[in-house]
């Protein structure tokens, strides 16, 4: 189908809306009688105006912009993801973990554990890397000293965000 020009559309457009006098009308209807081309897009458009007619344009409540502009100056809200207890059973676990660590580095248990790493056995070196690799020594009870270490980090992060946010968070909701 050839695209019509378009003043055409627009003729057909302004018909639809019954902006047209009633020679551009006659003359129009005229048109669409005998050429199918025109016919064919006469049909698409008034499809499509039925289709725009039948849907409302929603409007918002008279005192939208009371509402939005009465809640600007309130806090947002802050979502507990889950409960205190949860936070604080958290909180328990990781500090246990790091404190039995911490006990076992002193006692020597890590001191016998140390290898190293050889990158030249890592079967994706061996394909693409033709150089030879430096071995990594790996000491056990600095990699352990780090584990703790970030235990501890996590538990800092899990007082502050599970436990001592909600917290102060409640105090501010029942202040105000």
């Amino acid at each position: 189908m050839d695209k019509l020009p378009q003043r055409l559309d627009d003729l057909l457009l302004r018909y639809l809306d019954g902006a047209l006098n009633p020679t551009e009308k006659q003359d129009l209807e005229k048109d669409i009688a005998t050429n199918d081309a025109l016919k064919k897009r006469f049909e698409q458009l008034q499809t499509m105006h039925a289709l725009l007619k039948a849907h409302k344009v929603e409007q918002p409540s008279k005192n939208f912009t009371q509402l939005v502009m009465g809640k600007l100056n309130q806090s947002p809200g802050y979502s507990v993801k889950f409960p205190v207890r949860n936070g604080i059973l958290l909180l328990i676990g990781v500090l246990l973990v790091a404190a039995i660590a911490s006990i076992l580095v002193p006692a020597g248990v890590f001191d016998s554990i140390s290898m190293t790493i050889d990158l030249n056995q890592v079967e994706p070196a061996k394909k693409y890397i033709e150089r030879t690799l430096p071995a990594i020594p790996v000491d056990g009870k600095l990699l352990v000293n780090f584990i703790i270490l970030i235990n501890l980090v996590l538990g800092w992060l899990v007082l502050d965000r599970a436990i001592l946010k909600p917290i102060f968070h409640r105090r501010v909701q029942q202040g105000q």
